[in-house]
């Protein structure tokens, strides 16, 4: 699983915008993907991606994620 969870970390390096803007945040540089029971959440950023958290599905999102 991790091993998969990385490879999806690197493809979000060539395809930032692949994931979903997450609902529970009103922030639409805020977005995930689903590897497994996993939600990777990701910040876009000028020229970076930021892994914020990888969360199992079944647990709550943080209220608030890293400042800027």
């Amino acid at each position: 699983m991790i091993d998969r969870i990385t490879g999806r970390s690197r493809q979000l390096a060539s395809f930032p915008e692949s994931g979903e803007v997450v609902a529970e945040y009103a922030d639409a540089s805020i977005r995930e993907v689903i590897e497994g029971p996993y939600r990777v959440i990701y910040r876009i950023r000028t020229d970076v991606v930021e892994v914020l958290a990888v969360i199992h599905g079944a647990w709550p999102l943080p209220p608030e994620l890293p400042a800027d």
